[in-house]
Parts: C-alpha cells; structure tokens; sequence
C-alpha cells in the first residue's frame, strides 16, 4: 500500500509540474525562460548522476521503474521550473538583491526535500543531508541566474539584421 501512495504523489507532484509550465511560458521574453528551463534540466540531471552513482541519494520509488537511476520528474520538470520562477522573479533585481531572493526558492525546496526524506520513500540520503541539498539547490539558481545574465549582455552586442523596407507604389 505505501508504494502506491509514493507512486500517487509521484503522479500529484507531475501534475503539479505540468500545470507550472504554462504560467512561466506566458510570461516574456519566452526565449529566456526556455533556456533558463533547459539549462536548468541539463545541470540537474549531470548532477542527480553523479550523486546517485556515488550512492549518495536514491529513489526507491519512481513513476519509470528501476531501470532509471535519477529522479526524471525532479531533474527535468520541477526543479527546472523553480529555476524559471526564480529568474523571473530576480530579473528586476540587481546582484546581491538576486542573490538573497535565491534562499526564498531554496529554503523552501530543502525544507520540502527534508520532509519527503522523512516521511516517503521518494528519496533517501544516504551520505546526503539537508545542508547539501540547501547548497545546490542555491548554487544552481545562482549558476542558471548568471547564465541568463551572460547571456542577455552578449545578446545586445549581437548584430541585428537590417530591416528590409519595400515601398508598393499604387
């Protein structure tokens, strides 16, 4: 019976994800937040291998089986939309203002992250603890933050194609 109720949370929480997705997609610029959403899947994913493979942490439950080591609903839907969340929020914010709203996204996630530990069979840590899981969920909303900030300073120095103007005369 718990299996199941792990396996529905599983399930309550993709919900959750994909419900997510539209409300950062309508916010612009669009083309931000989908790299923000896929640079975010990427580091998360390289860094759940690299954490399951040393043992650290481990998925008892998932929605795919045993065959995928790595928590895909995690890595690819709902810490990437946090990170989304996060960019948006801190957009208008200058460097140390982007970095204090940082905890207001991780302290939530590491709280929520301590208590499934706890209390299902989502995730166990092995040689894993609150405090690390509270330094990269951090790290990475400041690494995706100054991604996007690189990125929109190269952006403007980028040449824009001339607009091609034809006149119709009538």
């Amino acid at each position: 019976m718990e299996k199941t109720q792990n396996r529905l949370a599983l399930i309550f929480l993709a919900g959750i994800g994909a419900v997510l997705i539209p409300f950062w997609i309508r916010k612009p610029p669009l083309k931000d937040w989908t790299i923000v959403f896929l640079l975010a899947g990427f580091l998360s994913g390289m860094l759940d291998l690299f954490v399951t493979a040393n043992k650290l942490i481990q998925y008892p439950v998932q929605l795919f089986g045993r065959k995928i080591n790595v928590s895909l609903l995690f890595d690819y839907l709902l810490f990437p939309s946090l990170v989304v969340f996060y960019n948006q929020v801190s957009y208008p914010s200058r460097f140390w203002g982007a970095l204090a709203e940082a905890f207001y996204f991780s302290i939530p996630m590491t709280i929520f992250e301590h208590w499934l530990e706890g209390h299902t069979k989502l995730i166990e840590w092995k040689k894993w603890n609150w405090f690390y899981t509270f330094i990269t969920v951090t790290l990475m909303l400041w690494l995706g933050r100054g991604f996007m900030a690189v990125i929109r300073k190269f952006s403007r120095f980028t040449r824009q194609p001339k607009k091609i103007i034809i006149k119709v005369r009538g």
